[in-house]
């Protein structure tokens, strides 16, 4: 499901390597692997934006997460260097192309709001993207990177959808059918549901409890 865009890699490397906060964060790991909050108290920063760089750094690929145990109870989740060399190849007339983080998250979200609201998600690729925003190939590729990155809201924008849908009990499929959205998305929408206490379900049929 995943689609991996070389020229958006190279554009969150370079955003990287010009923040001051990222490379602090980088400088910290070349030393050895720190969880959120080890980097959290070292810098004097809230867990939230140390949290927020990780994930920029780890979506350029320059950061890895690795767990660790520290005595008992579940491994500690350490982050550290992917590599200590890299080498970019960009061009720039595709790199000027791609849109800035703002942009970005309008083009997400008027994906997001078609494909749920109109009926017709499936499997996210560049060439749907392509087709329903009608973007060119390297803007559809950086899309298409975050929602296969980050599906949440997909998967809440789904959510909305089925509780809007479901009255007494139904089945994912019947959901599925109604909603014109792949079983897998429904699937994944009711999970999340469920975990806020929202719908229950039981022998394969939901059942909304708010």
């Amino acid at each position: 499901m995943y689609v991996r865009s070389r020229i958006y890699r190279a554009k969150k490397i370079l955003d990287a390597l010009s923040s001051d906060s990222k490379l602090r964060i980088l400088k910290r790991l070349l030393k050895s692997p720190a969880s959120a909050t080890d980097l959290a108290n070292e810098f004097g920063l809230t867990l939230p934006a140390i949290t927020s760089h990780l994930k920029d750094l780890e979506e350029a690929g320059l950061i890895r997460i690795i767990e660790k145990r520290r005595g008992r109870g579940r491994p500690a989740k350490l982050y550290a260097l992917t590599r200590k060399r890299i080498t970019l190849e960009i061009d720039l007339e595709v790199l000027l192309e791609l849109p800035d983080e703002e942009s970005l998250e309008e083009l997400v979200n008027e994906y997001v709001r078609k494909k749920v609201r109109e009926g017709g998600l499936r499997k996210v690729t560049i060439r749907d993207v392509m087709d329903t925003l009608g973007v060119s190939r390297a803007v559809a590729a950086v899309v298409a990177e975050r929602l296969t990155s980050d599906p949440r809201p997909l998967i809440e924008a789904v959510a909305d959808r089925v509780m809007e849908h479901l009255n007494g009990e139904k089945t994912t499929v019947e959901l599925t059918k109604e909603l014109n959205i792949d079983r897998w998305w429904v699937s994944k929408a009711v999970e999340l549901l469920n975990e806020e206490g929202l719908v229950e379900v039981k022998a394969g049929r939901v059942r909304r409890l708010a």
